[in-house]
């Protein structure tokens, strides 16, 4: 393979020519999220009946308690205050609320994280409870920096923002979502902090962002859908979630993306 700007030959891995310093053409192909994505539906075909019982797990227990809460939230708890000490209040009442449950959204991760086979049984799932504690930290520092950034960008009562700020705050939110997503998958393969996990995703897949975001949309869009079907689907969309965003995070491991940056 070779550079297309100046022909430099590029080892198979190499994201950036190390002459030129032009972008390798196996980000848009190799490492494209949608070809990634397409592979694990693939390898997902005829194995998705037998991964119901472990997504029945977290949608029952994960996703519609936390629809609930927010639903709740949204109508009782409101961030439109007139003093500062509530609206912080405010979010973080939501923040640790929410975060219970989170977990056991991710806790499927724990299980399919070191394996790269497609099954995953019920009682995987309930074993790897024992790691609630892990997840529920990696579901408060999410939480918690996503309040930050509601701050900054709405300002605080008695204090008015920009309006471009509120845009920003989509904006930001947007790339936190694409540096949180492969986390929990590197917390598994190794053996990281939630904390370590997270400066990990931001420091090394940043060259890949904008792919880690395309498919964590993707993916979201699709479990929404599914969600607003009467959740039924989700049973079927989740496990390709899970599967996708770990074999995605495998991928940027062969090619090396931990190893080139310290």
């Amino acid at each position: 393979m070779r550079c297309k700007k100046c022909n430099a030959k590029l080892a198979a891995h190499d994201i950036w020519c190390a002459k030129c310093g032009f972008q390798s053409p196996v980000v848009k192909t190799e490492l494209a999220s949608m070809k990634s994505l397409k592979e694990t539906r693939e390898k997902l075909v005829g194995k998705i009946s037998s991964l119901v019982p472990a997504m029945g797990f977290s949608i029952l227990l994960g996703v519609i308690p936390i629809a609930v809460l927010i639903f709740i939230t949204t109508q009782y708890i409101d961030n439109e205050v007139s003093r500062s000490l509530i609206l912080i209040q405010n979010l973080m009442t939501k923040s640790v609320i929410i975060s219970l449950f989170l977990p056991f959204i991710f806790i499927p991760f724990a299980c399919i994280s070191h394996k790269q086979d497609y099954q995953l049984s019920i009682a995987e799932v309930i074993k790897g409870l024992k790691l609630y504690p892990r997840y529920y930290q990696f579901s408060i520092i999410n939480a918690v920096i996503i309040s930050i950034l509601y701050l900054i960008c709405f300002g605080f009562p008695g204090f008015a923002s920009d309006p471009i700020l509120r845009l920003v705050y989509i904006v930001l939110i947007n790339y936190w979502i694409a540096i949180a997503l492969p986390a929990p998958v590197l917390m598994e393969r190794h053996q990281l902090s939630p904390l370590k996990a997270l400066q990990k995703s931001y420091r090394h897949f940043g060259d890949l962002r904008w792919n880690i975001y395309l498919l964590a949309l993707v993916l979201g869009m699709l479990n929404l859908l599914a969600f607003t079907l009467i959740i039924f689907p989700m049973l079927f969309t989740l496990p390709l979630a899970f599967y996708a965003i770990r074999d995605y995070v495998i991928k940027l491991e062969e090619y090396e993306l931990l190893d080139y940056r310290i």
